[in-house]
């Protein structure tokens, strides 16, 4: 969705287009989606739209780990940033995530000057480790 957006002038393009292979391929997230009862842990893909059925937003995590929720996507369409709709996303995850027992979580970044960083210290995460980051639930 965002991903060229994001990394491109970050990344280069061959990078950029590697994390967007790794990331958005198809066979992989059909598997995902059509995954009877999901991975241990898996919790799926949230996914934000506007009345009329236009992808705002998408989110997916899980807790693999007890106690600990992983996000493992969280992203926006480029003209939806700093609307809410990654805010709403992450809402959203953080309650599946707390259902499913999870006191804390985490997220791990491409790159450590990664344009989502803003986004996610202002929402309480803090590094844990390089390109990690994580906050209390």
């Amino acid at each position: 969705m965002g991903i060229r957006d994001s990394y491109g002038e970050i990344l280069g393009r061959t990078d950029t287009e590697r994390l967007v292979s790794d990331q958005c391929a198809l066979p992989r997230l059909r598997a995902e989606i059509e995954m009877p009862g999901g991975a241990p842990g898996w919790l799926g893909w949230l996914v934000a739209a506007d009345p009329d059925g236009n992808i705002q937003g998408v989110a997916s995590g899980g807790v693999a780990v007890p106690t600990q929720g992983e996000i493992y996507a969280l992203c926006t369409a480029p003209g939806r940033r700093r609307k809410g709709v990654g805010t709403a996303l992450l809402a959203a995850v953080t309650i599946r995530m707390v259902a499913y027992g999870a006191t804390s979580q985490r997220i791990s970044l491409p790159v450590g000057k990664d344009p989502a960083l803003p986004f996610f210290t202002h929402h309480d995460f803090a590094l844990v480790a390089p390109l990690r980051l994580g906050r209390m639930l």
